[in-house]
C-alpha cells in the first residue's frame, strides 16, 4: 500500500512549481495533493504558472503595510517588504490557506512561504511532522531540527530540510501549530545562499500574524 503524502510535501511542491519551472516531476515522488504522490505536482502545474528569472511576478500586488488574510479567514499576516501573496498560483493544492512570494530572487530562488490549513488537534500535528520527516528522508533531502517560533501566542514546532535540484540548492523550513481546532502547517523556502535573511523575513511575518 502506498502511503499518502504528508501535507508538508505538499507545500514543497507549491515552491517547486512557483520558483523551480519543471521540478513538479520530483516533487510528486514525495509530496503532492492528498489524493496521492502525482496527485499535487499534477494540478499545480496546470493552474501555476511558472516564473522566469530575475525578478518574480508575485501575486495580487499587496501594497506595503496591509493585513493579507489567509484563505481560512483564520488569521491575518503583513508580507515584509517586497514580498506579496500569491495564493491563487496554488489553486490545486488542498488545504491551501495562504502563499506569500518575495519579488526577489537569491540564488536564482525566490523566498516564499506556503501555509495550509485543515481541522485537527495535537495528535494530528505530530503526525503531519512525523510523517514529514520520515518522507522527506526517504527522497533523499537532509532533515534536521529547527528552533520552535512562537505564533501569536501559539507554539510552532518543525524541522529544516535542505535538497538540490536544477542545480539550486533550496532550504526548507517546516512548522506547525495547532489553533482553535486547526492544524496550520507553514513551510518556507529559500535558497541555501539566502537561507539567513529568509529565517529572519520569516520573524517579521511571524510577529504580525494575528488570529482572527
Amino acid at each position: 500500500m502506498i502511503a499518502r503524502p504528508s501535507r508538508l510535501a505538499s507545500a514543497l511542491a507549491v515552491t517547486c512549481v512557483l520558483v523551480l519551472a519543471g521540478c513538479s516531476k520530483d516533487a510528486g515522488a514525495t509530496g503532492g495533493a492528498s489524493g496521492g504522490a502525482s496527485a499535487g505536482a499534477t494540478s499545480t502545474t496546470s493552474t501555476i504558472p511558472a516564473t522566469g528569472t530575475g525578478t518574480t511576478s508575485a501575486g495580487t500586488g499587496t501594497a506595503a503595510g496591509d493585513a493579507v488574510p489567509g484563505r481560512s479567514a483564520s488569521f491575518t499576516v503583513v508580507p515584509p517588504e517586497g514580498w506579496a501573496e500569491a495564493t491563487d498560483r496554488a489553486n490545486g493544492i488542498k488545504d491551501i490557506d495562504l502563499v506569500l512570494l518575495s519579488s526577489k530572487k537569491v540564488g536564482s530562488f525566490a523566498n516564499n512561504l506556503v501555509v495550509l490549513s485543515s481541522p485537527g488537534d495535537d495528535q494530528t500535528l505530530r503526525d503531519e511532522l512525523d510523517k514529514g520527516r520520515t518522507q522527506l528522508q526517504a527522497a533523499g533531502r537532509t532533515v534536521s531540527a529547527a528552533p520552535d517560533h512562537q505564533v501569536a501566542g501559539a507554539t510552532a514546532t518543525g524541522f529544516t530540510s535542505t535538497f538540490e535540484q536544477q542545480g539550486i540548492k533550496v532550504a526548507a523550513r517546516s512548522y506547525g501549530l495547532v489553533h482553535q481546532g486547526r492544524v496550520f502547517l507553514l513551510t518556507l523556502s529559500s535558497s541555501q545562499e539566502d537561507a539567513d535573511h529568509a529565517l529572519t523575513e520569516l520573524d517579521e511575518i511571524l510577529s504580525s500574524w494575528s488570529w482572527a
